[in-house]
């Protein structure tokens, strides 16, 4: 049966590698491609500048600005990786292809385990059609390694959670892993919240709250250095300003937007004017200090409003399939699209009920754009997508939420969705594709052991 199991997890291997190496053809032809994120840029700068000498910058010449929305994990990775490979993209794309591989093994074992064959290989083949986790792979950005990291950590915190001892090698892989994931990307910085809300909710013991309390430990210990560097540097005690950034950029000012019924370009600009108002500051840290104090106060003057705009904007994320400007650029080169965003002027037509117009906006202002393949594309996937999250929710609905694996998974999809405000954008959803994709094949192989159990009972009573 092991064998036979190893066998299986070999193929999907082997068929993961060459789907993964036919998607990445675009960037072996033109390198330029795995930079069609606008994030790309900034990661590849810094770390440019870390090999030249020029410190944790983004910027092209002196004088060379210190960064603090950045966090350091992915930049020195990107700066060791083209330290031995000359700067080579292509390099890059390939170590996050075996990441990427090295995720599916790990997710592959671990469902294999838990729920048994069938749903490990369900999931599997479910990974290697995942385009959204396949894009990103050749994409000079933050998610193929913060995946590659956290998904591990949640394994080994359930793990260490569900055993009635003192699990040190699991909780402390599971601490450091989660301490790496947030060097990586800050939106796990907070997430001891969701796993202690896991461990109240789920056979709550003293033992796993101590299991807790080392896991935010080990991550805090990791990130302080970077925290204290922050201190020297700038004088204020932080552990990225990209938080900031984003709660202005990206919740209260679509909130604004929609409220006042102006652009949200429009709404930033007068959130700025405001937060800046008879204010000084003299480096990035303090500026977005007060950036994200007016965004604060703005969001709290409006709650509920807030509230239902973080939902729409964590459902938007989890149903809508692909970028359609990262796609299209991948497959068909640098193009800007024909306007900015035209995400609030498409929520704005919805919550109208005018589905009709908003799938035509949708069409000329992006598909169309880009072009008849990445339209196929986009509707392929779309529909895969949707079957997908249909099996997530049928695993639920069979098997409810008292097992630990389903729950966990739960609660980290809504709060890293949850995190999004109304940034709509599927590329925010990658770290949770290996969870849907793992959820996809327990419900499936649910629905079918339901099926099974009603044909033998069918062909028991005929005999």
């Amino acid at each position: 049966m092991k064998l036979a199991a190893n066998k299986k997890l070999l193929m999907l291997l082997g068929a993961c590698l060459i789907a993964r190496l036919v998607f990445s053809v675009p960037v072996f032809i033109d390198p330029s491609r795995a930079m069609v994120c606008t994030d790309a840029r900034t990661y590849d700068s810094i770390a440019r500048n870390l090999l030249a000498g020029n410190g944790f910058s983004m910027s092209r010449a002196s004088p060379y600005v210190l960064e603090t929305t950045v966090t350091p994990g992915y930049p020195f990775f990107l700066a060791a990786v083209y330290a031995v490979s000359s700067g080579s993209r292509i390099a890059v794309v390939l170590i996050q292809l075996v990441l990427n591989l090295v995720l599916l093994t790990m997710l592959y074992q671990f469902i294999r385990h838990r729920f048994g064959e069938r749903p490990a290989l369900f999931a599997g083949i479910l990974f290697i059609l995942e385009l959204n986790l396949a894009l990103f792979t050749n994409q000079i950005t933050t998610e193929t390694l913060f995946t590659f990291l956290f998904i591990p950590a949640l394994i080994l915190a359930i793990k260490g959670f569900e055993r009635n001892r003192f699990c040190w090698p699991e909780v402390i892989g599971a601490g450091l892993l989660l301490g790496a994931a947030t060097l990586v990307r800050p939106v796990v910085l907070y997430f001891g919240i969701p796993l202690l809300v896991f461990i109240l909710l789920w056979r709550f013991k003293w033992r796993k709250l101590v299991n807790w309390g080392i896991i935010v430990f080990l991550q805090l210990v990791l990130i302080a250095p970077w925290v204290i560097r922050n201190r020297i540097i700038f004088g204020e005690t932080f552990y990225s300003t990209v938080s900031a950034m984003n709660l202005a950029r990206y919740h209260a000012a679509p909130l604004k937007a929609g409220i006042e019924g102006i652009p949200r370009e429009e709404a930033a600009q007068a959130l700025r004017q405001e937060a800046l108002e008879g204010k000084t500051w003299d480096n990035d840290a303090r500026y977005f200090k007060l950036i994200g104090a007016q965004a604060r106060r703005y969001l709290i003057k409006h709650p509920l409003r807030y509230v239902g705009a973080s939902v729409i904007g964590g459902v938007g994320t989890l149903c809508s399939p692909l970028s359609s400007h990262e796609v299209g650029n991948y497959f068909g080169g640098h193009k800007p699209p024909p306007q900015g965003s035209i995400m609030v002027q498409m929520l704005a037509e919805l919550s109208k009920g005018r589905i009709i117009h908003v799938a035509k906006t949708f069409w000329q202002e992006r598909l169309s754009y880009y072009g008849t393949f990445t339209a196929l594309l986009f509707l392929i996937y779309g529909l895969f997508h949707l079957a997908k999250l249909g099996l997530g929710l049928r695993a639920y609905i069979i098997g409810g939420l008292k097992a630990p694996v389903p729950l966990l998974f739960l609660i980290t999809g809504i709060y890293l969705l949850g995190l999004m405000g109304l940034a709509i954008v599927p590329r925010l959803r990658v770290p949770v594709e290996p969870l849907l994709v793992g959820l996809a094949g327990i419900g499936f192989c649910l629905k079918a052991r339901k099926k099974d159990s009603k044909k033998e009972t069918t062909g028991r009573s005929k005999t």
